[in-house]
This record gives structure tokens, sequence and C-alpha cells, in this order.
């Protein structure tokens, strides 16, 4: 079974490719459900920033942002994308307390272990203000499982509110699922969470 040092290297060798394939995703929906609860010009994590598309998105909307990624190849490309400020960072290592006015994780924390998000969770509270409000999804599905060298924990809407209820300190807002945004993979299903932190 991949782990999250296998990711991180597939993303690294793969990051060009992987950047072509995902700029041009519609995501629109999404940022209007996560930018309704946010202040105007607050401060957002993009916690697993990618190819930068949501960083870019938020800053233009007027917003302070600052971009997080483990793959160093990633932050330079939302660097140079989005012209925020990036920082190269795992998510088991955020060490931000009563920062952010919202966290946007968009198909990210889903290469953690299930036994490690939990401890993700936690540490994202404590990143955010209180009342501050959390993004996340996942592919759909039961299953902690490897695929072309990377790991993914999939979570339905019952496993993601037992993983909320598990980390602590959020309040569910909203859980939906959806089709994948990529029209080449419609048929694959994502579940999304918006949480606020109490």
């Amino acid at each position: 079974m991949a782990d999250n040092s296998d990711t991180l290297n597939w993303y690294k060798e793969n990051a060009k490719d992987f950047v072509t394939r995902t700029t041009d995703v519609d995501m629109s929906d999404h940022y209007r459900a996560f930018l309704k609860y946010i202040p105007a010009g607050g401060y957002i994590m993009d916690l697993g920033c990618g190819a930068g598309g949501a960083a870019l998105h938020f800053t233009q909307a007027g917003y302070s942002v600052l971009a997080v990624d483990g793959c160093e190849e990633l932050c330079e490309f939302t660097r140079l994308r989005a012209g925020c400020p990036v920082r190269t960072l795992r998510f088991e290592e955020l060490d931000y307390e009563d920062s952010f006015d919202g966290v946007w994780a968009c198909a990210s924390l889903l290469h953690l272990r299930k036994s490690e998000l939990p401890r993700v969770f936690r540490l994202i509270r404590r990143a955010l203000k209180k009342d501050g409000v959390f993004y996340a999804s996942f592919k759909y599905g039961e299953l902690e499982r490897e695929k072309n060298g990377r790991l993914f924990s999939d979570m339905t809407e019952d496993s993601i509110r037992g993983l909320i209820s598990e980390a602590g300190g959020f309040r569910e807002i909203d859980l939906w699922v959806t089709n994948d945004a990529r029209p080449d993979r419609a048929d694959e299903q994502w579940v999304n969470i918006l949480c606020r932190a109490v």
C-alpha cells in the first residue's frame, strides 16, 4: 500500500501533467458555496493547493490567501500562477493557531490514511478562527486504497460525519454529493462537506 511519501513522490514526478489536466476544471459552484461564509477580504488557507486554481480564484476575488502543499513543484506553480504566498508543508505539519477565516481542502486530504485524518482535522480546527469555515472533499466510497502509486481514503456521508465527530470542534453546515467536475470522469462521485469551527 502506498503511503504519504509515495503520494508526494507521484506528484513530484507528475506535477507538469497533473497541472495540465486540472488547470481548467470548473469549481465555481463549490467556490460560491464556500465563499458565502467567508468575510470580505478574509484570510483563506488553500490546503493542498495543487495546480493553484482555488488560490488564483480566491486572490482575484479579493481574499488574502496562503497556499499550502507538500509538493514543492506544485507550490512553485501556484506561486507563479496565483501570486499569493505559498508554503511547502505536509498536512500533518500544520502549525497555525486562530489564524484563518476559511480552510479550503479540495481533493487533498483524501491522500492521508484514515487513521491520520482526525489529527489533521484537529490541526485544521486549531488553524481556524472561531466561526471559521472548513471545506473538504473526498472520493465517494468506503475504501482506503492505492491507485497508480497514490494513496486514497474514500468517504461516504456517514464516514465523513463520523470523522468530524471524532475530530471535534466543528459543526456541519452542509454535506452534499457531486459528480466529478472533469468531463472525462463525470461518472465518479465526490462527497463534500462544509463545517464551521466552534
